[in-house]
C-alpha cells in the first residue's frame, strides 16, 4: 500500500498543528505557574512611572532579583507598583526604590538600593522611599529654559568693536 503525496501532506500537517498546540499549552501552563507563584512580594507608591512596564526587571545593584508584577492607580493619582522577587531578601525598611533607564533610551526597571536600618520588610510591606522615572523630554525642557536664563543674564556681544583706522605709513 503506497501513500500518496496529499495524505503524507495531511498527516504532516496533523504532526505540525499537535505539536504546536503542545508548545502553546506548555508555555500557558508554565505563565500561569509563574503568576501563582507570587513568593516575596512589596509595593512602592510612585508619582509617575512612565515607561515601567509589568515584567520589567527590578535590581539590586546591577542584579535581577525579580519582576514588576502589576501597577495600579491608589490614593489618587497614585501609582503603586507591585514587586515579585524570586527569593526571600533581607530589604531594610530604609531601603529605596528608584526607575531607572538601561541606556540613554533603554527599557525602564526599577533598581532597589538597600538602607541600612536593622528593621527589615516583610512580604506585603510597603517601600517608603522611591524617585520617579527620569523623563528624557522633561530633562530636555529644563536644559532649554536653563540656557534660555544664561543668555538672558550675559551681556550681547554680537555688537563690532570701532575700527581704528591706520593712518600711519601712508605716503603722501
Amino acid at each position: 500500500m503506497k501513500i500518496s503525496t496529499e495524505n503524507k501532506e495531511i498527516i504532516a500537517g496533523t504532526i505540525l498543528v499537535c505539536l504546536l498546540a503542545c508548545a502553546l499549552f506548555f508555555l500557558h501552563s508554565r505563565a500561569a505557574m509563574e503568576t501563582d507563584r507570587e513568593g516575596f512580594v512589596l509595593y512602592a507608591p510612585f508619582s509617575k512611572t512612565d515607561g515601567l512596564m509589568t515584567g520589567a526587571d527590578v535590581r539590586v545593584s546591577g542584579i535581577r532579583i525579580g519582576r514588576v508584577l502589576e501597577q495600579t492607580l491608589a490614593n489618587g493619582y497614585q501609582v503603586r507598583v507591585k514587586i515579585g522577587f524570586d527569593m526571600p531578601l533581607k530589604l531594610s525598611d530604609d531601603s529605596s526604590a528608584v526607575i531607572e533607564t538601561d541606556g540613554l533610551l533603554g527599557a525602564k526597571y526599577l533598581e532597589i538600593t538597600p538602607g541600612g536600618s536593622e528593621d527589615l520588610l516583610e512580604s506585603g510591606d510597603e517601600i517608603a522611599y522611591t524617585q520617579d522615572a527620569m523623563i528624557l523630554t522633561e530633562l530636555m525642557d529644563k536644559i532649554n529654559a536653563y540656557m534660555r536664563e544664561k543668555k538672558k543674564e550675559t551681556p550681547d556681544d554680537t555688537a563690532t568693536p570701532t575700527e581704528e583706522t591706520n593712518t600711519k605709513g601712508i605716503s603722501e
